[in-house]
């Protein structure tokens, strides 16, 4: 009995001999790098998107809606004859006017937006709906196509630049191989870029004549891919 309790104590501490110095052995061979590599592209932005306004300051709640309702009506059926153009509503407000510190009339506000590829039709639809409606917004970004064709190529480039990269710091450091531990690809930019904000409307909208079309350029952003890594290089 007591030589089987011997022979398995025996056996039991070779294993964890053995276990330990392999996990040693195996951590002390490595050294860890950390670098990080990018790759960038100016895009020409190719989506503009005007956000527009119908608003009426009163008394009477109910005819100031009527007409809020009206124009935005009038500027949705407008809209929706041209194919090139996405449209939707927005929110829909009804606000209280103070003077005074006390209640002095009501604001009733609504919002539309336009999203199209072609500014010249976009331009002309914001020139015919200004009779209206107030231009609150116009921005430009990148369509989800183009953004993700860019961030394809982008991340290639930026691979082919971290593999570069670990080859160099090998070399440098005269060891033979390296693996990877850790690979991080991150994409950014494609924030709309403002073009315009009006200012908001406090007052009765006035029925004038429609200002003058916008003149619209959509400019060009950066579309950046990031690559975090870390390596191992071998002992020799």
């Amino acid at each position: 009995m007591k030589l089987q309790t011997l022979a398995r104590t025996g056996l039991l501490s070779g294993l964890l001999l053995i276990s330990g110095h392999s996990f040693a052995a195996e951590e002390s061979s490595y050294d860890r790098i950390s670098f990080a590599v990018s790759a960038e592209k100016e895009v020409e932005n190719d989506v503009l998107t005007a956000t527009l306004f119908a608003s009426q300051t009163g008394q009477n709640t109910n005819e100031l809606a009527d007409t809020v309702n009206k124009d935005i009506s009038w500027a949705m059926d407008i809209a929706q004859q041209e194919n090139k153009i996405e449209n939707r509503t927005l929110g829909y407000t009804t606000n209280p006017v103070y003077k005074n510190g006390r209640v002095d009339g009501w604001q009733v506000r609504q919002n539309i937006e336009l999203k199209s590829k072609d500014s010249k039709v976009l331009s002309g639809m914001l020139g015919q709906l200004q009779q209206k409606l107030r231009v609150q917004s116009i921005a430009y970004s990148i369509s989800t196509e183009v953004r993700q064709a860019t961030e394809e190529s982008l991340i290639s480039e930026a691979l082919a630049s971290f593999k570069n990269r670990a080859a160099q710091v090998q070399a440098n450091m005269e060891r033979s191989e390296y693996r990877v531990v850790r690979l991080d690809i991150q994409t950014g930019g494609n924030f709309p870029q403002p073009m315009f904000r009006g200012a908001r409307a406090e007052g009765m909208m006035m029925a004038d004549a429609a200002p003058t079309a916008p003149n619209l350029n959509a400019g060009k952003q950066k579309v950046k891919v990031s690559v975090n890594a870390q390596i191992e290089l071998s002992a020799n």
